[in-house]
């Protein structure tokens, strides 16, 4: 059974690669922290760090999800109400990288997001991975430094937030399952004050319905296509689609997100929405399943 759904996810990946050479596309650099302009790092020397850490391949077993420090809305006041909210990166993301989705996020919901990194391990590795639709790590060591960081701040926090983009969303759905696991009888209420949002999610599952989600993807994302796409029953929670390429957080689907251009087909509307801290915001068309 694990051989044929693995031969069944390679076949999909197959089939869809003539969408992977449209993963940049549009070429936005305009996008508020868009990932393509260069003029968003820090420096020159980190853009040049994060390319070179998309094109050549650094395989690392047995690593851990390292902690980093957080990000802080930078046009806004911050809200403070006991939240707290969490990122995990998806394919190709160094940590300059990672820092620019942090800032993103953080602008866009007036929040401290903390950041919990997925190191990349090069494109090719990263695209192989999601393919198979779980990591190379050899350990889990990866979905298991995710569980212990939820755990701990739903142990803390009146409400967690986790948003997940691309092969984060792989790494994500292994820790919830371990997180669902660990919590039992009435600690299994701790879940109630979790929430997922993920973003071109590359993962094949998420089956956790006690776990409020949402789900976002473009139609024409080769990683989306592989993962969520490809097996919409079998995941918990809404789905929003819209019709276009691309890949990258910040340029791609935080720029349509906060246009309002993705589709509810679960005939509910985006709680993810309702939190935008943005002003001149266009309703997101809301369409019955």
């Amino acid at each position: 059974m694990i051989v044929a759904d693995k031969l069944k996810r390679f076949a999909t990946g197959i089939r869809n690669l003539p969408y992977l050479p449209f993963v940049l596309n549009p070429v936005d650099t305009a996008a508020p922290w868009s990932e393509l302009a260069p003029g968003n790092y820090e420096s020159p020397l980190h853009f040049v760090h994060a390319v070179r850490g998309a094109v050549f391949p650094i395989f690392s077993p047995f690593r851990q999800v390292p902690h980093l420090p957080y990000e802080v809305p930078e046009n806004r006041v911050q809200i403070d109400d006991n939240q707290g909210w969490f990122f995990l990166n998806g394919i190709c993301t160094d940590r300059n990288v990672l820092r620019l989705n942090g800032k993103a996020l953080a602008d866009l919901f007036g929040r401290k997001v903390y950041l919990m990194h997925n190191p990349s391990d090069g494109f090719a590795l990263d695209i192989f991975e999601c393919v198979l639709g779980r990591t190379m790590q050899l350990v889990s060591t990866l979905e298991t430094s995710v569980a212990d960081i939820l755990e701990d701040a739903l142990g803390r926090y009146s409400k967690v937030v986790l948003i997940v983009h691309s092969q984060g969303g792989i790494i994500s759905t292994g820790a919830l399952y371990q997180l669902r696991d660990r919590l039992q009888g009435s600690r299994s209420l701790l879940l109630n004050k979790l929430e997922v949002y993920s973003f071109a999610s590359a993962a094949t599952e998420l089956d956790l319905p006690q776990v409020y989600a949402e789900h976002f993807y473009h139609t024409d994302d080769f990683v989306a296509r592989i993962g969520v796409a490809a097996n919409r029953e079998k995941f918990s929670g809404n789905r929003f689609t819209y019709r276009a390429g691309g890949h990258l957080l910040n340029a791609h689907y935080l720029e349509n997100f906060r246009a309002g251009k993705f589709v509810a087909i679960d005939a509910e509307g985006s709680r993810l929405w309702s939190y935008l801290h943005v002003d001149g915001l266009v309703e997101p068309e809301v369409v019955p399943a």
